[in-house]
């Protein structure tokens, strides 16, 4: 993926290669926290569920938490800079992409198209389906709600894997262009094979387990994180140049950027995509003046995305 990328600046090459080493430790540390989370949420909304007790959205919204923890472990994985061991690499993709309804190749294959046509509005799969919407800051109020509630995520990666599963090859490779003719059939029976597993988690979930209603609900409720999350990586941004001047970074707390694997240096992962999670504060002070499009905080972010959807933004 590195050679199709364009940079405003070179990292010396000694710089770089001191960043490439990848590691077990900060991937497991990351994971099992989130892991562990998302379990005891989910149990305890399944018994105050079962119960009846309003007390049962605190679990629904720590679950959500730790529900998009899951997202950075995917796309770390995905990337294999997630761990040094590959089978943790192939485990975890797996395991993440399920959670996100989603099959692993299909993840990649997405993922690494749009590495290669970030923003490009014809061939980005982040926004090539409707770029005048995805595409662009929010032109109306209920454009950003609608992208900021992430309920879009959910409902499209769902029906992506459905398609994919069910669908015949020959139609589904046109609605998905970015899947390569060589890994169609792995994403095919990838996606029936999480299709199938969401389909007896959920019946046998609802069949069996008291109160598992208030589990799915951490799914809609996460993907409302997600959809605030992934907003700012690329809204608003150019649709040419480099990978930085395509790139937002946010500047945000230690905690934040803990639980989501240093993904807020998205400017960074996006000019240097081989540079594992743990290295990119490194990389961020290597790059210094040259990052184009940094954000105060998220906060900052979705308070100018909100002005501008009501035509109340002024640029200075």
């Amino acid at each position: 993926m590195d050679e199709v990328l364009q940079h405003s600046v070179r990292v010396p090459k000694e710089a770089l290669r001191g960043l490439m080493p990848k590691s077990d430790g900060p991937g497991l540390a990351r994971f099992l926290a989130t892991f562990t989370l998302f379990v005891g949420s989910a149990v305890a909304a399944a018994s105050l569920g079962a119960a009846g007790s309003p007390a049962v959205a605190l679990p629904i919204v720590t679950g959500a938490v730790a529900y998009l923890g899951f997202f950075p472990a995917l796309h770390e994985s995905g990337h294999g800079t997630a761990f040094r061991t590959p089978i943790l690499n192939r485990a975890v993709c797996w395991f993440t992409a399920a959670m996100m309804l989603e099959g692993p190749t299909f993840f990649r294959e997405f993922h690494w198209e749009h590495h290669r046509k970030t923003q490009d509005r014809a061939h980005d799969p982040e926004i090539m389906t409707a770029p005048e919407i995805l595409d662009g800051w929010p032109t109306n109020p209920f454009v950003y709600l609608g992208l900021a509630s992430g309920q879009a995520l959910w409902v499209g990666k769902f029906f992506f894997t459905v398609g994919c599963a069910l669908l015949p090859q020959a139609l589904w490779r046109r609605l998905f262009p970015f899947v390569r003719a060589s890994m169609a059939s792995r994403v095919a029976w990838e996606c029936r094979a999480v299709l199938a597993l969401l389909v007896a988690l959920v019946a046998g979930g609802l069949a069996w387990i008291p109160g598992f209603w208030a589990v799915l609900l951490i799914w809609p409720a996460g993907h409302v994180l997600l959809g605030l999350y992934l907003m700012a990586e690329h809204t608003g941004l150019a649709n040419e140049g480099s990978q930085l001047h395509r790139t937002r970074t946010l500047e945000t707390t230690a905690w934040v950027r803990w639980w989501m694997w240093n993904m807020p240096y998205h400017g960074e992962h996006h000019g240097y995509p081989a540079v594992p999670f743990h290295a990119l504060p490194r990389l961020h002070r290597l790059l210094g003046d040259e990052l184009e499009n940094l954000s105060p905080g998220y906060l900052a972010f979705h308070r100018e995305a909100l002005a501008r959807s009501l035509g109340l933004h002024r640029r200075p």
